[in-house]
């Protein structure tokens, strides 16, 4: 992960507005890793990449060294999504859950691994 020391940073998750008509807060996430990946060098796939990434952040339970993202989001349009923006010079992130992390791949290929913070 990157070695330099992280001011805690918070996001929210950009959920769908509840049904019930009381104003519900929105979860709130602490960044705890960052990774950009270079495809280039490493000659492998975002998908894998962005794996490798959450095994080795989150420690998956009883031991487990494989993810499978399609519990969670498709992978192939992820990575069409990601590819795509980086070909017209276009910003663009994608955000999911992974267990209760927040996950956010961004098309100049960082991955942003954020967790849930106690709720009050």
């Amino acid at each position: 992960m990157n070695s330099e020391s992280m001011r805690t940073k918070t996001t929210s998750w950009f959920g769908s507005i509840p049904e019930h008509s009381e104003p519900s807060p929105s979860p709130q996430y602490a960044l705890i890793a960052s990774e950009t990946i270079d495809l280039e060098s490493s000659s492998s796939e975002l998908v894998t990449s962005v794996v490798d990434v959450l095994i080795d952040v989150i420690e998956p339970a009883a031991g487990q060294t494989t993810l499978s993202l399609y519990e969670y989001v498709n992978p192939d349009a992820l990575e069409d999504i990601i590819e795509a923006s980086a070909s017209k010079k276009s910003d663009v992130e994608v955000r999911f859950t992974v267990e209760d992390y927040l996950v956010t791949v961004r098309s100049n290929n960082t991955v942003l691994i954020y967790e849930p913070l106690e709720t009050a």
